[in-house]
């Protein structure tokens, strides 16, 4: 992911309009919606303050990091919405009922792979 997406995908995971983040960071709303948009970068500074704000690494900002702390190089995911709202919600949960949604997802997986 670029980002454009990692700052939506934060914001959204977070429950945070691009509003509030601004109050709480101190940004002007238009240079925030231009950083999510791709359409200009934050300075280092700014990345700072999102990292902290976001509670991850710039390197995962901007793309090169994985949660898991593993380095990524020009991977790109394009989500629709519904996936964007399964990940905010599969996010929302314990680790005990994330375990289980992913048992889940497996067993539907499974079903359509072979023709179920």
């Amino acid at each position: 992911m670029n980002l454009g997406q990692n700052l939506r995908q934060l914001r959204l995971m977070k429950n945070k309009t691009q509003e509030e983040i601004c109050q709480v960071c101190g940004f002007k709303q238009g240079n925030y919606t231009s950083w999510e948009t791709g359409r200009y970068t934050p300075t280092a500074d700014n990345l700072i303050k999102l990292a902290n704000y976001f509670g991850c690494t710039v390197d995962y900002l901007l793309g090169r990091e994985s949660e898991d702390g593993s380095i990524v190089i020009a991977q790109q995911y394009d989500f629709s919405d519904n996936e964007w709202k399964m990940i905010k919600m599969f996010h929302a949960l314990n680790a005990r009922r994330q375990a289980l949604a992913l048992v889940y997802v497996a067993a539907l997986y499974d079903s359509e792979i072979k023709g179920i």
